[in-house]
C-alpha cells in the first residue's frame, strides 16, 4: 500500500514540475513582445557636442516569431526638471522595427549643452504608449511587464561659481607670467597690473565686460571698448583696443583676450603691438 502511495506522489510531483516548466516557457507564435533594452540610461550633457552634434540613440527590442512586416511604436516623453529646448531636443517620437529585425531604428535625443548649472537631477521618462501591430504586447514577460519604459539621466558638467571668482589678487597674466588683480563690479572686471609684459607700465588696468552665452550661463564673450589703460612710468598715455573675439569660462576660471596696444605721441595714437592674454585663477 505504501508503494503504490509513493508512486503517486512521484507521478503528482513529476506532473506539477511539468505544468511550472510550461508555465515559464514562452511559446513566441503566440506571444510577442516590444521592450526598451536598457530600463535606465546616464549621458552627460556634452555628448552631442563631444560626438559632432549627433544625436544621443535609444533602441527598442523586439522578442516573438519573426514579422514579415514592418511595424512602429509611438513614445510617449515625459521631463523631469529637464526642459525640452534647453536640455534636449527630439524631433520624433514614433520608431520603426524593419520586417525580420529584433532592434528597432533608434529614437534620436539631442542632448543641449546648455553652459547653465543645475543644482537639480535632469531626467526624462520615455514609455512605450502604442504599437501599430496589435498582436504585440507592450513590455516582455506574460506576467507583470518589464522595460516598458526608460529614464534618461543628463548629467551637469558646470560649476557652481559665478564671475566673482575673478575678485582676486592672484590672477595669472600669460603675457609674461605676470601675477594681477582683478575686482568685479556687476558683469565688469576690472583686471590691473603689468598686463602687457611691459616693466615700466606695472599699474595698467583694463576693464572687460562678461556676457554669457545664456541667461546664468557659466561662458561666453568677453569684450571691451577701446579702454583708457593709464600712463606708464616714462609718461606715456596707454589705450587697450580689442583684438578679435574674447572668452571667458568661470568653470575654467580664465578670460582669454588679446589686446591692441596704444600709446599717445604728438596728439595721435600710435599703434605698438599685440598682447595676446590668458587670465587664469591659479
Amino acid at each position: 500500500m505504501k508503494t503504490i502511495y509513493s508512486l503517486i506522489l512521484i507521478i503528482l510531483t513529476l506532473v506539477c514540475l511539468g505544468c511550472e516548466e510550461e508555465a515559464n516557457h514562452y511559446d513566441f507564435e503566440k506571444y510577442k513582445f516590444v521592450s526598451f533594452i536598457a530600463s535606465n540610461i546616464t549621458v552627460p550633457e556634452t555628448y552631442s557636442t563631444d560626438n559632432n552634434g549627433e544625436a544621443y540613440p535609444i533602441y527598442l527590442r523586439y522578442d516573438g516569431s519573426v514579422l514579415e512586416a514592418d511595424f512602429t511604436v509611438t513614445l510617449k516623453i515625459t521631463p523631469n526638471n529637464a526642459q525640452p529646448g534647453v536640455d534636449y531636443d527630439v524631433e520624433n517620437t514614433t520608431v520603426t522595427f524593419k520586417a525580420g529585425e529584433i532592434k528597432s531604428e533608434p529614437l534620436l535625443i539631442d542632448i543641449v549643452d546648455n553652459l547653465l548649472n543645475s543644482d537639480q537631477e535632469r531626467s526624462l521618462d520615455i514609455s512605450i504608449e502604442s504599437v501599430s501591430n496589435p498582436n504585440i504586447d507592450i513590455g516582455v514577460g506574460i506576467v507583470n511587464q518589464s522595460n516598458k519604459s526608460v529614464t534618461l539621466n543628463i548629467t551637469d558638467d558646470e560649476c557652481s561659481e559665478t564671475i566673482s571668482i575673478f575678485n582676486s589678487s592672484n590672477i595669472k597674466s600669460s603675457a609674461g607670467d605676470h601675477t594681477v588683480t582683478g575686482s568685479v563690479t556687476e558683469s565688469i572686471v576690472t583686471l590691473t597690473g603689468n598686463l602687457i609684459d611691459y616693466g615700466p607700465f606695472p599699474n595698467a588696468t583694463l576693464g572687460i565686460t562678461l556676457i554669457p552665452t545664456v541667461e546664468g550661463g557659466t561662458a561666453g564673450a568677453a569684450t571691451f571698448a577701446n579702454y583708457a589703460a593709464g600712463t606708464d612710468n616714462d609718461g606715456y598715455v596707454y589705450e587697450f583696443r580689442q583684438n578679435g573675439h574674447g572668452t571667458y569660462n568661470i568653470c575654467g576660471g580664465e578670460i582669454v583676450v588679446s589686446i591692441d596696444v596704444y600709446y599717445e605721441s604728438g596728439g595721435s595714437w600710435v599703434f605698438w603691438y599685440t598682447s595676446h592674454n590668458n587670465f587664469s585663477i591659479p
